[in-house]
């Protein structure tokens, strides 16, 4: 399939995919947390209305980035069947395998 330095290469970035995914979003949800707070303490009307704006980017970029390990590969399916690309598809083997055999230790 591929071999062990391959392998090394790819969990590392696996494993950096997952962190992101799984920080990112807290870390927004604790700055959304500090702006309702900011938002239900402020009595400036545009302080408001751009603290809601905040807010809710926030939110949506928390869950554009824990999707985002599902949209990507979607989208390249998609793009796959419209356009059929003639490649070597040998590092996709390689990447499944090493996403179907995680091992955090």
């Amino acid at each position: 399939m591929c071999n062990s330095d391959m392998q090394t290469v790819f969990r590392v970035i696996v494993t950096l995919f997952d962190l992101i995914r799984f920080f990112i979003p807290i870390v927004l949800i604790v700055l959304c947390t500090i702006d309702i707070f900011k938002l239900i303490v402020s009595k400036k009307e545009d302080e408001i209305k751009s603290l809601r704006k905040g807010v809710v980017m926030k939110i949506l970029y928390a869950i554009i980035i824990y999707l985002l390990p599902f949209i990507i590969p979607a989208f390249l399916r998609l793009a796959d069947s419209i356009v059929p690309f003639n490649y070597d598809n040998s590092w996709k083997d390689c990447w499944d395998y090493v996403e179907k055999n995680k091992k955090y230790n």
